[in-house]
């Protein structure tokens, strides 16, 4: 891909701002007339759909083209073991950090509840899948799609990626002129892709608009102060994650935290709005690729992160399960915690791709430890979920966006001259 130039453009021309222009209006749209405003939740499952029919195949393609551009598929292996490595200790950090935080800050004491008066059927929809995902192995194995073309319209990037990966293997075979020809092929359709993405793009702020009246309209103006104590927790905790931790790995890389959270804001803001890191996963491998990331790191870190490396996701169950020991009075022993952290690093692999994978991925953690903490708890949560849900998908894309820079850095694949260039224009 050409190196990244970002252009200086008048601030109020860029995407960001107006994605929220258009969430402060959905926001005052919500409360105006809620009515309405609930019944604009298809606009964002329109647009959500649409992305990611277009990020199965930049996924694909990217992968691909990474892979056989490779000088050979030992590099390949070398990358895959070091963000393995890097997404279990991540992954393990922000498990640790939520739980420690959720009991630093004790945001569910004194409020003294009781299964017994939850109404079960709340979480009926979500305790029917507490068998699913908690298996590494069953994880692994649902990574074999069933057919080829369903994964392209669901959006299951670790399918995606699987079948992009033996591809990959099987034309990095090919003789060295075809797969010189290949190569510029690939480049070709991921140029057209990547258009064709950026024009749906200018979508987002009607997105943008639609999610936030929805959220208002479905929930009303309480839910931004309901249980402020948990939602003000998870705030904290993934800033400490991101500035502190993430910031830990940036300074060791080379670079500053902030520069890049303010390179990536425009995918940052795009999240946030959409409660989806999917939103941005697109827009985000382009960006790291064109600014001095190589292809080849961006294209298998980044897919792979978002199954195996959701640090988002991780701070919202650790700090959850913390949270409802609280609010329900129930006492675990340091073993139990042992436990938690435990299960986690095993039911989060599951998390992504899933409708409602929070509550879903809680459910069979919870179902996991058999019963000390109940299954019914979760229902307390439900109208902050789209709050959280926000956060936890925020601090996915900052993660894995990290995780690809970092390992390029490792793997001596990232230009720092060109990277920071970018970072000092954005």
């Amino acid at each position: 891909m050409a190196n990244y130039t970002p252009k200086k453009r008048k601030w109020f021309l860029s995407l960001w701002f107006w994605v929220l222009i258009f969430m402060c209006g959905g926001i005052i749209f919500g409360v105006i007339n809620p009515t309405v405003a609930k019944q604009s939740k298809p606009i964002i499952d329109g647009f959500i759909h649409v992305i990611k029919l277009m990020v199965g195949p930049i996924i694909f393609f990217t992968v691909i083209s990474g892979i056989i551009g490779m000088g050979s598929l030992k590099q390949l292996g070398t990358i895959g073991i070091k963000a393995f490595i890097y997404f279990e200790v991540l992954s393990t950090a922000s498990l640790i950090i939520g739980l420690a935080f959720g009991h630093i800050f004790h945001p569910g004491g004194g409020m003294n509840l009781s299964a017994t008066s939850i109404d079960p059927t709340l979480v009926a929809k979500y305790t029917q899948h507490t068998e699913e995902g908690t298996s590494l192995i069953k994880i692994m194995l649902s990574a074999i799609p069933h057919n080829l073309i369903e994964p392209f319209l669901t959006g299951n990037t670790l399918q995606i990626l699987f079948m992009a990966i033996c591809s990959g293997f099987i034309l990095f075979y090919t003789g060295t002129k075809y797969r010189e020809i290949i190569i510029v092929k690939l480049h070709s359709i991921q140029a057209f892709l990547f258009k064709i993405l950026s024009i749906v793009m200018w979508f987002s702020p009607i997105a943008a608009f639609a999610a936030m009246g929805f959220m208002l309209g479905q929930f009303g103006i309480d839910v931004v102060w309901h249980m402020l104590g948990l939602v003000a927790t998870m705030i904290f905790t993934c800033l400490f994650f991101i500035v502190i931790i993430l910031g830990l790995m940036a300074k060791i890389s080379g670079f500053n935290i902030f520069k890049f959270l303010r390179f990536i804001k425009d995918e940052i803001i795009l999240v946030f709005a959409t409660s989806s890191s999917e939103s941005a996963l697109g827009p985000i491998m382009k960006k790291l690729s064109n600014s001095g990331v190589d292809e080849s790191v961006v294209g298998i870190v980044i897919p792979a992160g978002y199954s195996f490396n959701l640090d988002g996701t991780n701070i919202y169950l650790a700090l959850v399960i913390a949270f409802l020991c609280q609010a329900f009075n129930i006492q675990l022993s340091w073993q139990e915690h042992l436990t938690i952290i435990l299960v986690l690093m095993a039911t989060s692999k599951g998390a992504a791709g899933v409708s409602g994978s929070g509550f879903i991925v809680l459910a069979g953690t919870l179902a996991a430890m058999h019963g000390k903490i109940p299954v019914v708890t979760i229902a307390i949560l439900l109208g902050i979920d789209k709050i959280m849900s926000e956060l936890r998908s925020t601090t996915n894309l900052i993660g894995n966006s990290m995780a690809a820079t970092v390992v390029a850095r490792w793997e001596k694949k990232l230009d720092l001259k060109q990277f920071k260039d970018a970072l000092e224009k954005s």
